[in-house]
């Protein structure tokens, strides 16, 4: 009652009344830009207009001021020259009181001023060059000033200004007198120009918000009469055959009755069609959910179970053998941490993780893992999707897991042996035969081929030490070495290799020796690691650059250059992890373990690449506090 009352006291305005009054006010908001548009435009130009007619009566006068001049060149007085030009024969007085005589002319007074500022006059005070002379204004507006201003400002300005805008010239030097000339325009003049115009568009705006707001009108019905007549028909249906029903064109009984229940019988076929392809969809999508491992339940924002899987009921000791189509509450009880949790993620408008619950069954409390995943669809609440697995289960799932993950790292790391290996057996066969040679010819020192076996021997060994301590503590002999000597060692033992593969490896050593305390086995590993990589990502050969440097913070850097295919973006967050490689039989041990190298002597290593040009590895080390002060 009291809202009835209320929409009595307020009535709230209809479609149609909203349409029209929306396309009339919008027309109206037209034609008064347009309006404004155009009375602004014509004020500008009748400014400019009155300003070039003030222009053209200033040249006149100072023209017929010339002539005058020429007339009485034996007139050399001034004061002869003022008498002359003053008289009421003068020309000039003539020419002035014709513009001020003019019919509809917007010349509201004109005189001539001497230098001094007074008006020109004859001897005894007599005929002063002054027409309209009570007009003349003691503080007029600038003409030209005007002009300038925008067209908005000109509108007001004319509307609410002065009385008289004033256009004034100096007279040139070869006038008879010198001084200047004085034209005041009457502002009524330019308004009454102004006045025309205005009706005019007013009248034409007028006209055309009539115009619009008919059009409105017509409109609104033409849109309106379709709704009108089916609200007419479902009224006619609704209140009875006995009950008058009014209507704009009245159709016949029968033929009302038999249109709006073909078009409802058509709309519950539809439903029903939609209706029976949802439950078809439903079945399948439940056939699917089936075979997940996991026990699902799809439950909207109003918390009741869209769809189950088969035996989620089981799971979490729900009364009922059926939870679709019902409140999860209601059935599952407000108590119930699965409950509680769905709630949760409603008010919190938020995923929830993994979580245990304690669920009570008729056969005992058992524990489960739930996940919710919170559903919406711009910014509104859809629903939600929780997932549910049997914790015990999903432990001996997750043993299973690891003890198979442990399988394969163990294996992997096998075959990562034989490939950290191949490089100290590759290097110590070559000087094997080179030794072998020396021995059968007699000619050439033994020494160094033996003393780079022993040296090979010797890493060799450390790397199977450091691959079965990989995952433990390494304690590195940090020992002080020359950087530089340790590069050129890494390049003559990689350069061999790297001729297999069509590269030259070139360095570019720093000047200085660089000293630093480093385990020389683990980073000779670590630079050989790199540098056969780089080898071996330039299938077409080429050079590989290896460089060292000292950086202005006074780190040692080494800079590895390849000119190779490079390392995808995929890849770039992973080629330090440990088994990680993109090369066909490949272990991923090498780069993980330069990574490690490089840590445990407090430096860093970064990387640069494009895709097809190669990449660059830039290795930074702490320098000894020796050679620092040696570099510098």
């Amino acid at each position: 009652m009291v809202d009835r009352f209320t929409r009595f006291l307020h009535p709230r305005p209809g479609v149609r009344a909203r349409q029209i009054a929306l396309i009339t006010l919008l027309v109206t908001l037209v034609v008064t830009v347009i309006t404004v548009a155009e009375v602004t435009y014509m004020t500008g130009e009748i400014v400019k207009r009155t300003r070039d007619q003030a222009v053209q009566l200033s040249q006149q006068i100072i023209y017929a001021l010339k002539q005058e001049a020429n007339r009485n060149t034996s007139v050399d007085d001034l004061d002869d020259s003022y008498q002359s030009i003053a008289s009421e024969h003068s020309r000039v007085r003539w020419l002035m009181e014709s513009a001020i005589t003019a019919k509809g002319g917007p010349i509201a007074y004109l005189y001539l001023t001497n230098p001094a500022g007074e008006i020109i006059t004859a001897r005894q005070g007599r005929h002063p060059l002054a027409i309209n002379q009570h007009m003349i204004d003691s503080k007029p507006y600038d003409l030209m000033r005007l002009e300038s201003e925008g067209a908005y400002e000109q509108l007001a300005r004319v509307f609410r200004g002065p009385a008289t805008y004033e256009y004034h010239e100096d007279l040139p030097s070869d006038a008879p007198v010198s001084g200047r000339l004085h034209i005041g325009v009457s502002a009524t003049t330019i308004r009454n120009d102004l006045v025309s115009p205005i009706r005019t568009n007013l009248l034409i705006g007028l006209l055309a918000i009539i115009g619009g707001a008919i059009i409105a009108i017509s409109s609104a019905n033409l849109l309106l009469k379709p709704l009108e007549v089916i609200s007419s028909s479902i009224e006619k249906l609704r209140l009875g055959e006995n009950q008058p029903v009014t209507m704009e064109h009245p159709l016949a009984r029968d033929e009302v009755v038999s249109s709006v229940t073909a078009r409802l019988r058509q709309l519950g076929e539809r439903i029903a069609g939609d209706r029976t392809e949802l439950e078809i969809m439903r079945g399948r999508l439940r056939q699917v959910i089936s075979h997940v491992e996991e026990r699902l339940l799809l439950i909207n924002r109003d918390g009741r179970v869209i769809l189950a899987s088969p035996d989620a009921e089981r799971l979490i000791g729900a009364a009922t053998s059926e939870l679709a189509g019902l409140p999860i509450d209601e059935t599952l009880g407000r108590s119930h941490p699965l409950v509680q949790i769905v709630e949760g993620a409603f008010r919190e408008r938020r995923s929830i993780g993994r979580t245990i619950l304690d669920a009570t069954r008729p056969t005992g409390a058992r524990q489960l893992i739930a996940s919710v995943q919170y559903i919406e669809d711009a910014g509104d609440p859809v629903g939600a999707l929780v997932s549910l697995r049997d914790y015990e289960s999903f432990q001996k799932l997750e043993s299973q897991w690891d003890l198979s993950k442990k399988l394969a790292d163990l294996g992997r790391i096998t075959s990562g042996i034989a490939h950290e290996v191949k490089n100290p057996l590759n290097a110590m066969v070559i000087h094997l035969e080179i030794l072998r040679s020396k021995l059968d010819t007699g000619a050439g020192n033994p020494a160094p081929q033996i003393e780079i076996l022993d040296s090979e021997i010797k890493r060799l060994d450390r790397v199977v030490q450091t691959f079965l301590n990989f995952t433990r503590p390494v304690d590195p002999r940090l020992d002080p070495l020359d950087l530089n000597v340790l590069v050129a060692q890494v390049v003559a033992l990689a350069a061999t290799e790297a001729g297999g593969h069509g590269v030259a490896i070139t360095s570019d050593l720093h000047p200085v020796p660089l000293v630093i305390k480093a385990d020389a086995d683990l980073l000779k590993q670590a630079l050989l690691n790199i540098i056969i990589n780089g080898c071996q990502a330039m299938p077409k050969g080429g050079i590989l650059e290896v460089a060292t440097l000292v950086d202005h913070d006074g780190s040692a850097h080494i800079v590895i250059r390849d000119h190779g295919i490079g390392i995808s973006p995929e890849a770039r967050n992973r080629i330090f992890n440990l088994y990680y490689t993109t090369k066909k039989g490949g272990t991923g041990i090498g780069l993980a373990q330069a990574f490690r190298a490089v840590q445990l002597h407090n430096g860093q290593i970064d990387f640069d690449s494009e895709v097809g040009k190669g990449t660059t590895f830039d290795i930074s080390l702490p320098v000894s506090p020796e050679s620092s002060s040696t570099g510098r």
